[in-house]
């Protein structure tokens, strides 16, 4: 009956795909009441942004499990499986874990979007886990995002870029506004510094945010703003490795394999720097996208830099097991190979020295899987095989 159950809730939940995406508090807000407020027992962090959020969500837990706190963490979406939208203590919670609080949002409400549930489900688990910290990931925006509901003790916001501009708006004020709407009154916020318009923008809506200057290198980034926002609230920094799959995970091998999951254009411009320094004289770009809003200013970095360093082979590809149907065409030169699982075969039995895999993080995940490198030590964020 158990198992019965389990697959049950698990079809609801793939169902509510089916319903799209729709933002807005109400429906959260009103499961978060019938759940008891699952968040209240947790101490949350809110983190927003348009890049690097999940490595900074990431090393905000890793400090935090480093000073010996039980910690949860949610983010999207998964690579590989959706348990690892939640993790406790650094590592995804279990089938079991995941179906028993599924279960319990269920009860409260039927009436929610994938992302609610997902968010929702995370904090009955977190809290059912003994969490005493929870750090939440937005899933879009800010504003109107459902872990905007969420009480918490302090707020992050990354770098801020034009993205999804039929909902969050059509300049970077309008998109910085809807991010730093996550500032509660007399909660601290820390911000990476945008120009001046844009802080003005964000003062607006945050007048008492404290704006950070840092480096452009993701990793760095992370890093200063988890730091940053920690110290602001009291509480101890340890520095050390994080392993956040799919973000310039490197695959040591014959060949290397080094995968990045960039997702938007300033994402993929930003990374691209890290990306030409790691390139030997022989590799093979394995490329595949979900739809993109803008795929002309998203597909640009990749173009030039097959055209300026010149891989020995182009495979193009479908993710598998996104929310929508993976492109099918896009206007790269390339060989075809549908199937990932195929497409890096071929790649791995091609006279190179690396294979590069950019464009989507589903991508990135069908790669992982394929490779068996999903387990749970893998998926760790404190696992030894982390960025620095």
């Amino acid at each position: 009956m158990e198992r019965l159950f389990a697959v049950t809730v698990r079809d609801w939940l793939e169902r509510s795909k089916s319903g799209g995406m729709s933002l807005g508090l109400e429906r959260t807000m009103a499961a978060l009441e019938k759940l008891g407020r699952p968040d209240k027992s947790l101490k949350c962090i809110h983190v927003a942004g348009s890049n690097g959020k999940g490595s900074t969500c990431a090393h905000l837990a890793a400090s935090l499990i480093r000073s010996g706190h039980q910690v949860g963490l949610f983010t999207s979406p998964h690579v590989s499986r959706i348990e690892e939208r939640i993790r406790v203590n650094g590592t995804p919670i279990s089938p079991e874990s995941f179906n028993s609080a599924l279960k319990i949002v269920h009860f409260a409400s039927d009436d929610l979007t994938f992302f609610e549930i997902t968010y929702l489900t995370a904090l009955v688990a977190c809290r059912d886990a003994g969490c005493e910290y929870m750090i939440l990931e937005t899933g879009l925006g800010g504003r109107l995002d459902a872990t905007r509901t969420a009480e918490v003790i302090g707020c992050l916001v990354t770098s801020i870029s034009l993205e999804h501009s039929d909902i969050l708006g059509d300049t970077l004020e309008e998109v910085a506004k809807e991010k730093a709407a996550i500032a509660r009154s007399g909660i601290p916020i820390i911000i990476k510094k945008p120009a001046e318009k844009i802080q003005k923008a964000m003062l607006e809506i945050a007048p008492h945010a404290r704006f950070i200057e840092v480096s452009e290198n993701i990793h760095d980034e992370a890093k200063t703003l988890a730091r940053e926002l920690l110290t602001e609230l009291k509480l101890p920094w340890k520095d050390g490795s994080i392993n956040w799959p799919a973000r310039m995970q490197r695959i040591d091998g014959t060949p290397t394999i080094l995968l990045d999951a960039a997702h938007n254009p300033s994402g993929i411009a930003k990374v691209m720097p890290q990306i030409i320094a790691e390139l030997p004289e022989k590799w093979v770009l394995v490329f595949g996208s979900s739809p993109q809003n803008d795929l002309e200013n998203f597909l640009k970095p990749i173009s030039s830099l097959i055209e300026e360093y010149c891989p020995k082979r182009v495979i193009l590809t479908e993710p598998q097991g996104g929310r929508y149907p993976a492109l099918s065409q896009f206007p790269l030169q390339g060989d075809w190979i549908r199937n990932p699982d195929e497409a890096i075969e071929i790649a791995k039995n091609e006279d190179c020295e690396m294979i590069l895999v950019i464009g989507s993080l589903y991508l990135c995940g069908n790669i992982l899987s394929h490779l068996q490198l999903d387990s749970d030590d893998d998926l760790n964020i404190l696992s030894s095989t982390g960025d620095p």
